[in-house]
């Protein structure tokens, strides 16, 4: 247990968490001579194993720094230890900690200032609101790129304009993060690649209708809702087709809190949805949510919206399940029951 202490503070400290200062333990022993009942002749032993605690008299364990105690624990097999005992332990102990230390220190001094490559790491930065359709991209084709490019493990965007970008390599994340500021700025190119490419191309199909339904091919799926096509393109894949967003709010009846598991739950690769209209960005808004409505399903635990949040999309409508009615004859039975056991 004491070297766990050792090696989890030496642990942390490679791992770059910023420890005040290196935590070392060490257990101290006792082993008694003929006179059981006293410790007056008692040999203290430093860094006992488990043969001297099974035979021995005592098990202290004693954690600290350089300046202090931060912890403790002692179990005995007497009836006590004079102050005298305990004072000889406590300055064996001292001296056994400030040994470990120096050794520790020989391996690692202090917290890394840098995180190893093998540690995750989040860097944050803040966009305007108006500038995440930028970073995403159409069907979230901005973003993906993005993670591919820089080698990243994700990057998450709140409608609040808060960027969060997590990766190993922060050398690659620092320069996803400058390819996000130069999207965002307009001085941006067309991609994680460094941009140069042109224009990407436009849908050029008929316009959507306004409270139609369509069956959109799902093309990203992030926190916040579910990117779908909803028209398709040019056949020979000049121009890309209408895609638009249902918010994770319009996925269903019922609160989801995981829109990735929701839809992941649902195996599927299409989703039904009713076409709002542009917003005020002049993005395509989708809704699942209509068209549950439309077909009259209503949520399971009452309330817009309900309280209950959905996980995942194998969550299916049941039936309530109702208690069984008791018969007559049952209720007469229990109450002739209740009734003798009054009466005795």
């Amino acid at each position: 247990s004491m070297a766990s202490v050792c090696g989890g503070c030496l642990a942390l400290m490679d791992a770059g968490v910023p420890v005040k200062s290196p935590i070392a333990g060490i257990a101290m022993g006792m082993l008694m001579g003929d006179n059981r009942g006293s410790d007056e002749d008692a040999i203290i032993v430093s860094d006992i194993l488990g043969t001297e605690d099974a035979l021995g008299t005592m098990d202290f364990k004693v954690a600290g720094d350089r300046r202090g105690i931060t912890t403790f624990q002692l179990d005995i097999k007497c009836e006590g230890l004079t102050l005298k005992t305990m004072e000889r332990a406590l300055d064996q102990a001292k001296t056994g900690r400030l040994h470990i230390l120096d050794e520790m220190e020989k391996a690692l001094e202090g917290p890394r200032s840098e995180l190893p490559a093998t540690v995750p790491k989040v860097l944050k930065m803040k966009i305007g609101a108006d500038s995440i359709g930028k970073v995403i991209g159409p069907g979230g084709r901005q973003i993906r790129a993005l993670i591919e490019d820089f080698a990243l493990s994700n990057i998450n965007v709140e409608e609040s304009g808060d960027v969060q970008i997590s990766g190993l390599d922060m050398g690659q994340m620092e320069k996803a993060k400058e390819m996000i500021a130069s999207l965002t700025s307009g001085a941006g190119g067309g991609g994680g690649r460094g941009g140069g490419r042109g224009p990407r191309p436009e849908y050029v199909g008929p316009e959507p209708k306004e409270g139609t339904t369509y069956s959109g091919k799902i093309t990203g799926i992030h926190q916040f809702g579910v990117f779908l096509e909803i028209l398709p393109g040019a056949e020979d894949g000049s121009t890309p087709g209408l895609e638009g967003l249902c918010h994770v709010s319009e996925l269903h009846m019922e609160r989801v809190r995981n829109c990735e598991g929701f839809i992941r739950g649902m195996n599927t690769e299409t989703l039904e949805v009713v076409y709002l209209g542009k917003n005020k960005k002049g993005q395509h808004q989708l809704s699942r949510k209509a068209l549950l409505e439309e077909r009259g399903v209503k949520p399971r635990y009452g309330g817009e919206g309900g309280g209950r949040r959905i996980t995942n999309g194998n969550d299916r409508p049941s039936s309530p399940t109702r208690a069984p009615e008791m018969s007559k004859e049952e209720i007469d039975v229990i109450a002739m029951a209740i009734e003798n056991a009054t009466t005795d």
